[in-house]
């Protein structure tokens, strides 16, 4: 049972399965696949062909949308065409330059003081009155992305036996890449993940996410976003950036990247023979994806200015900070 609703619905799934074949989990272009599929079944009912008209009408974009968003909605449906295409079914393809260039973000880099007022708003932040168990879980998974560095999405998906609160590691799974590794966490980051765990298991004690929402599953990207927006209101104006790119829960994973570099120069040790260690810290498929964050380094700490390679930075922006 596919729960496709639509003509297309057939060509979805064999997508798909294509797909996961492949190791990709395309958990959130099934999501948007799904949501076309709703559509054509609700505005083009018995149309077993994609045409013009029902791919535009995917790609017009709502209101307050991001240009990055409407993006990551159009690839899977683009996808899905070329592949209807390819086994004969006739098929529109939206044309690669819509909707236009991807934005890339400037990241906001935390002072000491920021980062105090956001942990300091976190742990002041209240329950909800709808359920979940916010003020456990908000200062919880703030730490974790940013002790660890993971990816707020990483640390998001995290199911419960992901997390050894024994052997101090947490387990990132088919991650952006699609890579597996192991982190580890620092001993007073465990002792805090151990305490959190007692409380959260007297709510939820057979909970699959290790940051569960009110039925023990796990949030969705876009109430993560919230939370972080709710906590720069409340850690104040100073935490906001005057200019440039808001802070986003992203920024967290490049504060520990930064504060990892500047603690290697300060401590006499070479940056740039670690690079191979915080590359697999991080995920990232090769060391040259993890010289981008030399360049956020040298703005604070004059020494790493020689080892950012000026032409270099253009290439290797992350690519998305989507949730996923």
């Amino acid at each position: 049972m596919t729960g496709f609703v639509s003509e297309l619905g057939v060509h979805v799934q064999v997508l798909l399965d294509v797909k996961h074949a492949l190791g990709l989990p395309y958990v959130q272009s099934e999501r948007h696949l799904r949501a076309f599929d709703a559509l054509c079944a609700r505005d083009y009912r018995g149309q077993s062909t994609l045409t013009r008209e029902m791919a535009m009408s995917w790609v017009t974009a709502r209101p307050g949308e991001h240009v990055n968003g409407q993006m990551r909605r159009i690839t899977p449906v683009r996808q899905l065409a070329k592949h209807m295409s390819s086994v004969g079914v006739t098929a529109y393809v939206i044309p690669s330059g819509i909707p236009g260039r991807q934005i890339h973000y400037s990241p906001h880099i935390f002072s000491h003081e920021q980062l105090r007022a956001l942990f300091d708003a976190a742990d002041q932040i209240p329950a909800s009155p709808f359920g979940g168990q916010r003020q456990l879980l908000i200062p919880a998974i703030c730490r974790m992305i940013y002790c660890l560095g993971l990816r707020p999405g990483e640390a998001k998906n995290l199911h419960r036996n992901d997390v050894d609160l024994k052997r101090g590691t947490v387990s990132i799974r088919e991650s952006k890449g699609h890579k597996d590794r192991i982190v580890f966490m620092s001993p007073d980051l465990h002792e805090y993940c151990r305490s959190y765990d007692a409380a959260i298991s007297a709510y939820h004690p057979d909970r699959t996410a290790f940051f569960p929402n009110q039925w023990g599953n796990f949030y969705s990207p876009s109430t993560l976003n919230c939370w972080f927006h709710e906590l720069l209101a409340a850690a104040g104006p100073a935490v906001v950036a005057s200019t440039g790119s808001a802070p986003r829960p992203y920024d967290l994973r490049h504060a520990h990247v930064i504060e990892n570099i500047n603690r290697w120069v300060l401590a006499g040790r070479d940056p740039e023979a670690l690079v191979a260690y915080l590359s697999l810290h991080l995920g990232h498929n090769n060391t040259e994806d993890t010289w981008y964050y030399f360049h956020l380094a040298a703005d604070f700490h004059p020494d790493l200015r020689r080892l950012a390679n000026t032409d270099i930075e253009s290439t290797l922006l992350e690519a998305s900070h989507d949730f996923r």
